[in-house]
């Protein structure tokens, strides 16, 4: 199998686990998109430190076992114009959050207490995502890719893990999500979920190399679909109406990153300029895999299966 099959491949897995994971956030504020992304920012960037040393990974593995005083502030604003939210309708959003309380201010920034994160439908959606976090797990190892094998999988019971794991997790799809951004920045962050979602749904990933053969690029135990999609389709997806996907497709026809067939809309594969950006988009994403699969390894969020053998100090070599 060529590097560009592989890659594709775990594109596929990836998108398919930022729209879970879109999915899961949007359950804590009544499917409020754009809250629930500025929420999962703050939460991401108050611990974003814990990532940076190996031995943090091991520490505060259960949710919420960060302490309030260990969460650092973060400046809410930045955390919204990073996932490209305009700035009038960032402070709308945030001024809600903080009369809702779940943002706190705190001297530099706002914090998400531990408080909140253990109460519903926040642990709702976290147990949403941990077990999106074990598909995309599986998936790895269905395809032997990025350091997981066959056999490899999530460490049970996952709510003993779901702490650490949600935290790489999320830190790995907001980033992916930038890397969404970056494929045409002037687009608004309604129009990249619609994109991502399209992408997913057209399997898109699986078609943007001539390497692929027809129906090679299919994830092993996992379904995906092919070929264009409609607005009805998308909207179902999405849970968003049926108007308002159909003014963020005709935004994204505009833009030239999404075509019109006679079954639907589909992704413009066909422009070079525009795969290239694909491509690259996918070389990255399997890059930042690597790395967030190292950190499950080292966290103990990934356990190898008993006929590997493969333990974790061969990984720390």
């Amino acid at each position: 199998m060529t590097a560009r099959i592989r890659a594709a491949q775990i594109t596929w897995l990836n998108v398919k686990l930022s729209l879970e994971f879109i999915q899961a956030t949007r359950t804590w504020i009544e499917q409020d998109l754009i809250s629930a992304l500025l929420v999962a920012g703050v939460l991401s960037a108050n611990v974003e430190y814990t990532q940076q040393q190996p031995e943090e990974l091991r520490r505060f593995m259960e949710p919420g076992g960060i302490p309030d005083d260990a969460r650092r502030p973060v400046n809410a604003m930045s955390v919204a114009l990073s996932l490209g939210i305009p700035r009038e309708t960032a402070r709308i959003k945030l001024a809600a959050l903080l009369e809702r309380g779940l943002l706190e201010k705190r001297d530099g920034g706002v914090i998400i207490r531990s408080e909140i994160i253990t109460s519903e439908p926040f642990l709702g959606g976290m147990r949403t995502f941990l077990q999106a976090i074990s598909e995309f797990i599986n998936g790895l190892a269905a395809l032997e890719a990025c350091g997981v094998l066959k056999g490899d999988q999530m460490a049970t019971p996952p709510w003993a893990v779901g702490g650490v794991a949600t935290r790489l997790a999320t830190s790995h799809v907001l980033r992916g999500i930038d890397y969404v951004r970056e494929l045409n920045p002037q687009l608004s962050l309604t129009n990249h979920y619609i994109l991502l979602a399209l992408f997913h749904l057209s399997g898109a990933a699986l078609r943007a190399s001539p390497e692929t053969p027809d129906l090679g690029g299919r994830i092993p135990v996992i379904n995906a679909t092919v070929g264009p999609v409609t607005v009805a389709e998308l909207s179902r997806f999405t849970q968003l109406p049926d108007e308002t996907v159909r003014r963020q497709v005709v935004r994204l026809e505009t833009s030239g990153i999404v075509v019109r067939h006679r079954e639907g809309r589909d992704i413009a594969l066909e422009d070079p300029e525009l795969l290239g950006r694909w491509n690259d988009f996918q070389n990255r994403t399997t890059v930042s895999t690597r790395q967030l699969v190292w950190k499950l390894f080292y966290a103990g969020v990934i356990v190898r299966g008993k006929d590997h053998g493969l333990t974790l100090n061969m990984l720390e070599r």
